[in-house]
C-alpha cells in the first residue's frame, strides 16, 4: 500500500524494472512487456535506465544538426551531451547503490525496510516501443524508445503486442 502522498506502484513490476536497471551489460533481447497507461496500450522491451539514456543520446546525436557556432542541438554542447551525462550519472548511481546495499546488509530488518522505502524505482524504460490508442493508427512497426512513470501504469503483462501468448497458443491447440 502506498504511503500518504506517495503514488501507488505495482510492486511486482517495480522489482522487475529494478532488477533490469541493475544489469551492467547492454540488453538486446530483454523481456517484452505490454503496459496500460492512461487509456493507452504500450508494448516494448524493458531495458536498463542507463542503456535507454545512452541509446537516446545516440539517436539525438544522429537527429540533430551540428552547427559550427554551437547551439542547443550541437553534439558538443547540446542534447546529446545532456543525455550522455544522465547515462553516466545512472551508471555511477548504480555502482554507489550496490556499495550502499552491501553497507546496510548488517543493519536490522526494520532499518533495511525503512531505507528500501526511500530507494524506489520510479520509471520504466522501453526500446522498440509501440503505442496503441483507440481510433488512432498504431505507431511504426520498428518502435521507439519510451520512458514512463511506474505510478501511471494501471496494468501490465509480459509479452509483445501482436504476438499470441504461449497460453493462447496452447488453448487453440486444444480446440483443434
Amino acid at each position: 500500500m502506498a504511503r500518504h502522498g506517495d503514488p501507488e506502484i505495482d510492486r511486482a513490476l517495480e522489482v522487475v524494472v529494478s532488477e533490469i536497471n541493475s544489469l551492467t551489460e547492454r540488453q538486446d533481447g530483454g523481456p517484452g512487456v505490454v503496459l496500460t497507461v492512461g487509456g493507452l496500450v504500450i508494448g516494448g522491451t524493458i531495458i536498463p535506465d542507463w542503456q535507454w539514456f545512452d541509446e537516446v543520446e545516440h539517436v539525438a546525436r544522429a537527429a540533430f544538426t551540428v552547427h559550427t557556432g554551437g547551439s542547443i542541438d550541437d553534439e558538443h554542447g547540446g542534447w546529446a551531451r545532456l543525455l550522455r551525462g544522465v547515462s553516466e550519472s545512472l551508471v555511477r548511481d548504480r555502482e554507489e547503490h550496490r556499495a550502499a546495499q552491501n553497507a546496510i546488509a548488517g543493519l536490522s530488518e526494520s532499518y533495511r525496510r525503512l531505507l528500501a522505502r526511500e530507494d524506489r524505482t520510479t520509471h520504466i524504460h522501453l526500446s522498440d516501443a509501440r503505442v496503441l490508442a483507440l481510433g488512432v493508427s498504431p505507431s511504426l512497426p520498428g518502435g521507439m524508445h519510451w520512458r514512463g512513470r511506474l505510478s501511471e501504469v494501471s496494468g501490465w503483462s509480459f509479452g509483445h503486442l501482436g504476438e499470441p501468448s504461449s497460453a493462447s497458443v496452447e488453448d487453440s491447440d486444444r480446440t483443434t
